[in-house]
């Protein structure tokens, strides 16, 4: 496992390393999901200096799933809570954040045999619009597009998140927001949806 200074050295780097996160439009972009029907999280991440990380933990807890609140350091919650759980067992983890967190998560889930199995980059573009690029299993993808266009799409993403289907098929697709956004003066322009969950022993 690593020490918790290696831990705090990696996430300082990729807080200073612009990185591109491009997602290919095809079926197959991220790994398979194991064939079940789904998958409950053990909580979800959000971001406390994002409003649209904030609005997206607001509708998880109302849908009832655990909060871990950040301020983009998730040292403490993984040496404090999430290292012990996935000890026990690998499970399945949520959330909307930039993307040192996820950086760090998965892969450190790797060796706990989890691997990401949903991803969305949501990013403000020149225009004030909001680009949605999601890849994951096709029917979470086919049934959150239209809702991604609106101006609360970071509660349909909470959806998204917490009722992830684990199913054999991915498919990937790009929304772009029907009107331009007025908080994009957000400390974030690029958030990351994603689902961290355990690897399938058989896909079929």
């Amino acid at each position: 496992m690593p020490s918790r200074r290696e831990f705090i050295q990696a996430g300082l780097a990729i807080s200073v390393t612009p990185v591109a996160l491009p997602i290919r439009e095809s079926v197959g972009a991220v790994p398979s999901i194991a064939p079940h029907a789904s998958q409950p999280l053990y909580c979800i991440m959000c971001d406390t200096r994002s409003s649209w990380s904030s609005a997206f933990a607001r509708e998880a807890e109302r849908l009832g799933v655990r909060v871990e609140r950040t301020s983009g350091d998730i040292t403490d919650f993984w040496f404090n809570d999430l290292s012990r759980r996935w000890k026990d067992g690998p499970v399945a983890i949520g959330g909307l954040t930039a993307h040192g967190p996820l950086f760090c998560l998965e892969r450190l889930g790797w060796d706990h045999g989890l691997r990401v199995v949903l991803r969305g980059t949501h990013r403000v573009l020149d225009t004030g619009h909001v680009e949605h690029a999601i890849s994951g299993p096709s029917p979470a993808i086919t049934a959150a597009r239209a809702d991604l266009a609106g101006a609360d799409w970071p509660s349909h993403v909470a959806r998204l998140v917490t009722r992830c289907p684990v199913a054999g098929r991915t498919t990937a697709a790009t929304v772009r927001s029907s009107q331009p956004d007025s908080r994009r003066a957000d400390v974030h322009d690029t958030l990351l949806s994603w689902v961290i969950a355990p690897k399938a022993a058989h896909v079929p």
